[in-house]
């Protein structure tokens, strides 16, 4: 019997009421808020499976908050720390729905925002470990864009490889904590010692998955978001600065540039496999969660890599229907076996 199977009936009779809605609500929310993720946490199960989508939410909302480039820094600096106030008690976050009608975004994302309530309903449903482990590092991803908000108030322009390091940190790597120790509460066979072996992998995994992100918007985000990530240092390197990030005249100094952050996704997409490989195959939906937005960050850079005119703002990366299909045939089977998702790895993108 799959292990992750358990209690998810006891589950759902111990919500009331109210909570069975905002559980649907948040079920189905998801499916328009993420594309990677989405497929992973419907597979899931039980309250494992509540966690994780309710950590991903509770992601996104801040999300959304961060990305708004019509809010004043102060105002934004606010609605983030009044976030938080909301882990306190289910009143809190009625008011914070309340922030949607002054939101620019996503129109998904807005509802979102505007069933902030629905989200924290399920939240306090949950064990007291998980929302612990949910409030800790939601809280430190939250602080983390605050601090980056309130040092760049005209937009996020990366100085340096570790200021990068630090950003990617705040915004990712605190998801790949939160979901190990997620793992650790539900998983099976995963021992304090397995514990910290996975740690060892867990902010890179969250890491790399936000860099391939990060190159494949590169122009769109200058243009339309005023954030640049691309760090100053490595454009002047090359010949280049934030500045001219978009003129063409200064394209193959650009390209240089974010050829040295290509390497460094494709060298933590390889360390992301040894997370993997670390989760006993007896989690084979907790695997899956992880292998599938793995090997589409791989299928994603591979195309960055091969496409011309990258640092056009109307260039869209994407990875075919058609792939992503194939992509969803492999993570199952490598959910199997560590061999087979370093062969599926491979197969979609040549490891170095």
């Amino acid at each position: 019997m799959d292990l992750l199977k358990q209690n998810a009936q006891i589950s759902k009779e111990m919500l009331t009421p109210v909570s069975v809605n905002s559980l649907e609500y948040c079920e189905t929310i998801i499916n328009h808020v993420s594309r990677s993720f989405s497929l992973g946490i419907n597979l899931l199960k039980g309250e494992i499976k509540k966690s994780v989508l309710i950590g991903y939410l509770l992601c996104r909302i801040i999300d959304t908050v961060e990305d708004d480039q019509t809010l004043e820094t102060q105002v934004k600096e606010k609605y983030l720390r009044d976030f938080l106030n909301c882990f306190e008690n289910i009143e809190n976050s009625y008011s914070y729905s309340k922030i949607s009608e002054l939101l620019k975004g996503d129109k998904y994302h807005l509802e979102l925002v505007q069933n902030t309530h629905k989200v924290f309903d399920v939240y306090f449903t949950l064990s007291q470990n998980t929302r612990n482990v949910l409030q800790k590092w939601v809280t430190e991803m939250c602080q983390g864009m605050i601090l980056f908000i309130s040092k760049q108030p005209n937009g996020i322009r990366i100085q340096n490889i570790k200021e990068y390091k630090s950003y990617c940190y705040y915004v990712a790597g605190t998801v790949g904590y939160l979901l190990t120790d997620l793992w650790k509460e539900y998983g099976c066979r995963i021992t304090e010692k397995k514990y910290n072996e996975l740690n060892k992998y867990s902010g890179i995994f969250g890491e790399a998955l936000q860099t391939i992100n990060i190159l494949k918007d590169v122009a769109w985000d200058a243009k339309h978001e005023n954030s640049i990530y691309i760090p100053q240092d490595i454009l002047a390197k090359h010949g280049s600065s934030h500045e001219f990030i978009l003129n063409n005249n200064y394209y193959y100094q650009n390209e240089k540039a974010v050829k040295e952050i290509m390497h460094i996704a494709n060298d933590n997409l390889n360390v992301s496999l040894n997370y993997i490989k670390g989760i006993s195959k007896f989690n084979f939906r907790i695997r899956f969660f992880c292998i599938f937005p793995l090997l589409m960050a791989f299928a994603t850079l591979k195309k960055i890599k091969n496409a011309p005119n990258l640092l056009t703002p109307e260039k869209t990366i994407k990875v075919s229907r058609g792939e992503v299909k194939t992509i969803v045939k492999l993570s199952f089977l490598s959910a199997l076996s560590n061999n087979f998702l370093i062969k599926s790895a491979s197969h979609i993108y040549k490891l170095k």
